[in-house]
């Protein structure tokens, strides 16, 4: 699974490095495996902030929470 999360400076000013820290923490705690976290630049989506694709699938206003839930959905799938 690769979740792509947007560290321009609107995603970074609404917390963005924190649902990264959320996500790596989540690998390590629940050991998951083939989980790839990469921080990207404008999605250009900047209204919705902060966005983060999971598997080529957009979500917008994320929080570190709402994330950590969409990524478990997809795993138990």
């Amino acid at each position: 699974m690769k979740i792509r999360v947007c560290k321009w400076k609107s995603c970074s000013e609404k917390f963005s490095n924190y649902i990264i820290t959320r996500l790596q923490n989540d690998v390590k705690r629940f050991n998951l495996k083939d989980i790839e976290i990469e921080e990207t630049l404008c999605m250009w989506k900047c209204t919705e902030w902060p966005n983060v694709f999971i598997d080529n699938e957009f979500h917008n206003r994320c929080n570190p929470l709402k994330v950590s839930e969409l990524v478990f959905k997809k795993i138990k799938k």
